[in-house]
């Protein structure tokens, strides 16, 4: 009966450290994801895709042309297809055009959490839309006195494909994970750490245990990102590196989450660990020696 309640103790334990280190972590890759920094640093790397910027290039030429001829413009007819390709495609390789792109997901970042969150959303790449309008007429002028009539276009707002629907369907299964270990995580670790007490016969030693798991697993985590990079956690994460959990940290947190993930891990795992060896001192003060 000794050993049983010792496996069930232990199990707790390691259970209950594990829970309590995904809340603390959860809530910060959350919080990246809802103020916008995590859809800016998607469509950074969207755009430094080929493939993307050549879609982007097309549908917004498309796109001026169409707004072009509603203002009595003919792109076509005056022979002028090829220059408006031309003008719109080195706008999209400008970092000015880079930058009034992000600028504008900053404003619609909202469209990611909603997409994330949506249960009843079918599979489906991630899509961010932004309008380019101010862009574009910077480049109107470009084609020379004929479009001078259209000094102001409007172009149609226009779509970026930011995740493919198989990554984004990835993401959002990490995303309703990480969001129930925000809302949960401590909570449950906390049942786990009160009904392993109920069960350990060692007791006025299982909070230090607990503090001491909590504290190896934060540094561990926060000292491996630290150290070998981001990408090196996604060999331990659930799933392995292409599990859902890993894309999530591969494709949605951007460069910048990642020293902010590290020092809150370290700081948790730094005060774990103090409060670890307080509770030694305690439990060897309170309860003597172990039986």
């Amino acid at each position: 009966m000794s050993a049983f309640r010792t496996l069930i103790s232990a199990i707790c334990i390691i259970a209950a450290a594990i829970l309590i280190a995904w809340w603390a972590i959860s809530s910060v890759i959350i919080d990246q994801i809802e103020d916008g920094e995590a859809v800016r640093g998607i469509t950074e790397s969207a755009l430094e895709s080929p493939a993307v910027t050549a879609s982007l290039s097309a549908e917004l030429s498309a796109r001026t042309q169409e707004a072009l001829a509603a203002q009595g413009v003919n792109v076509s007819a005056l022979g002028l297809d090829d220059e408006l390709d031309a003008a719109i495609e080195r706008a999209v390789g400008t970092e000015a055009f880079r930058a009034t792109v992000l600028d504008q997901v900053d404003e619609a970042h909202a469209q990611v959490t909603d997409q994330l969150t949506d249960s009843l959303r079918t599979p489906a790449p991630l899509v961010v839309t932004v309008d380019l309008s101010d862009a574009v007429n910077a480049r109107v002028d470009e084609l020379g006195a004929a479009a001078a009539v259209a000094s102001d276009v409007t172009v149609p707002p226009v779509t970026i494909e930011a995740l493919d629907a198989a990554q984004f369907e990835q993401a959002r299964t990490a995303y309703e994970r990480t969001a129930w270990a925000q809302q949960w995580g401590l909570w449950s670790g906390l049942a786990l750490v009160a009904f392993g007490m109920l069960v350990s016969h060692r007791r006025q030693w299982f909070l230090a245990k607990v503090l001491t798991v909590l504290g190896l697993l934060c540094v561990a985590f926060g000292g491996v990102v630290a150290l070998l990079g981001p990408d090196s956690i996604t060999t331990f994460m659930p799933g392995g590196v292409d599990g859902s959990l890993s894309t999530m940290w591969r494709d949605i947190l951007t460069e910048e989450a990642t020293p902010i993930v590290v020092e809150r891990s370290l700081w948790i795992g730094g005060i774990a660990l103090v409060a670890a060896l307080v509770a030694t001192l305690l439990g060897a003060a309170l309860g003597g020696r172990r039986r």
